[in-house]
């Protein structure tokens, strides 16, 4: 899966590169409006089809919609290059449009496969292994394609990202063969390989009543296994209902009091995007900033604060899971660090004079978001039901998305429209940071409080439940059946 995930971002660099070149080719009168259309076509079906793409999640075979999904794009990409052979732009949105609409289905479902495949304490690692391979394709991906560009053309670009969709299908077979194959088995979540241990055996009721407000579930602790975090008993299974309205499910589900938590926590990423959606903003402000060439000029410059950006986004995740047991208890708390990394980073953009002071800012900053991205996913996965989970993360999507373009609008009309400068705009975002790191506290001390009360009360226990009591002995021989012993 993660193979597959960095195949694909590196082809999506490919098109993203050749598609801004066609832009220019051929609407060189028009290329800011062409290429914010462009920008909608790539951010619009999350906002549309979030209904649909959560309910297909936890309908159908995640592994084989992954493939599918990854063929067709794959074919959109082979189509791309009428765009440029017709001469006609607008013959670009639509196959866009479509490209990002099977995107829409692919990202939820590929998150909510990953606790399928991982472990429960591993799920912050496979997030950070996943932001590491978005950095890293960010920065081979683009590089590799802006020269295929100029050396073979953009139809040589579209090609490429369809050979990689391609490849990223083979790759997602296996997933979708395993959870084919595994779908139906006695005790066994439908879902995947690793359902029945992830799901299942890591959910073990503690108390008979567990179904009560307030019930939790208890996990195993072995050599290869920690305490997880406290999730309350849901009913999680009979959350979406069935048929074309199942969609429902999600918000019915966080509707329940026992889910409240969880509908805290999808606004987890839409928080922190309201805080560095603004932040390519900047970044393209500064680099036109002649204070802010003493490394270089203006390309070096944005290739600068681009290598701090990958390096935060590896840095910051690796360095929270490092002090963080693999317990969600202590990822809440890493959720509320990670706005306190954005609140420095951004304070300390506002002080920036020259670039020396804007790569430390943009390498914490990132740090705080790629923390947050990473640690509220993980808290998401493990906590959700593999029923519901699907649904609960196509919302989460639609918030973030939402979230990050109405920051990136502010950002730009706060620049443009009200003549603010990036310092005014730098401190703006860190007061923001400042008041959701606060909100985002509150809420790890109220739920901290509430798991070491359900602890009290003996609802979640810190190792493995206790083995259940012996079976009668059998009669001695010659001796009378006791009366609740029976045969088998």
């Amino acid at each position: 899966m993660w193979l597959a995930e960095c195949i694909k971002q590196a082809g999506n660099w490919f098109t993203f590169v050749a598609a801004y070149a066609v832009i220019t080719e051929l609407s060189a009168a028009n290329v800011a409006t062409h290429t914010a259309l462009f920008l909608i076509c790539r951010r619009a079906p999350y906002l549309v089809l979030f209904p649909l793409t959560g309910l297909a999640a936890d309908r159908l075979n995640r592994g084989a919609l992954l493939v599918v999904v990854c063929l067709l794009q794959g074919a959109v990409s082979f189509s791309l290059p009428l765009v440029r052979f017709y001469g006609k732009i607008e013959l670009l949105y639509p196959l866009v449009l479509l490209q990002y609409s099977a995107q829409a289905f692919y990202d939820p479902a590929r998150m909510a496969s990953v606790p399928l495949v991982v472990p429960p304490k591993y799920l912050c690692v496979a997030g950070s292994l996943d932001m590491f391979g978005l950095a890293l394709m960010a920065l081979a991906g683009a590089s590799l394609a802006g020269r295929t560009a100029a050396v073979y053309g953009t139809d040589a670009c579209f090609r490429v990202e369809g050979v990689c969709f391609g490849v990223a299908a083979l790759l997602l077979l296996r997933l979708a063969w395993h959870i084919s194959t595994r779908q139906g088995a006695p005790g066994e979540a439908a879902g995947g390989p690793h359902a029945k241990d992830a799901v299942a055996g890591l959910r073990e009721p503690l108390l008979a009543d567990a179904a009560a407000e307030a019930a939790a579930v208890v996990v195993p602790v072995g050599e290869h296994e920690a305490p997880l975090l406290q999730a309350r008993q849901s009913q999680d299974h009979d959350a979406g209902g069935s048929g074309l309205f199942g969609f429902l499910g999600a918000l019915s589900f966080m509707a329940r009091r026992p889910n409240w938590d969880v509908a805290v926590l999808v606004w987890a990423k839409a928080t922190g995007a309201m805080v560095w959606g603004a932040a390519d903003v900047l970044n393209g402000r500064f680099t036109t900033m002649p204070s802010m060439h003493g490394l270089g000029d203006r390309d070096q410059t944005l290739g600068l604060i681009l290598a701090g950006v990958g390096l935060g986004a590896v840095a910051g995740p690796l360095i929270a899971n490092g002090l963080t047991p693999g317990i969600a208890r202590f990822w809440r708390i890493s959720l509320a660090t990670g706005f306190g990394l954005l609140l420095l980073g951004y304070t300390l953009m506002s002080l920036a004079t020259n670039i020396w002071y804007v790569l430390p800012a943009t390498v914490i900053r990132t740090a705080g978001s790629a923390t947050i991205w990473c640690h509220s996913v993980a808290v998401m996965q493990h906590r959700l039901d593999d029923s519901v989970r699907g649904r609960v993360l196509a919302v989460e999507f639609l918030l973030f998305t939402a979230s990050e373009a109405g920051s990136t609008l502010f950002g730009g009309f706060a620049l443009d429209g009200l003549g603010w400068s990036t310092c005014r705009l730098s401190a703006t975002l860190a007061v923001l940071a400042a008041a959701l790191g606060a909100v985002w506290t509150v809420h790890a001390v109220a739920m901290w409080r509430d798991d070491e009360e359900a602890r009290k009360r003996g609802f979640v226990a810190d190792g493995p439940p206790p083995p259940p009591p012996p079976p009668p002995p059998p009669p001695e021989e010659g001796q009378p059946r006791r009366a609740e012993y029976t045969e088998g």
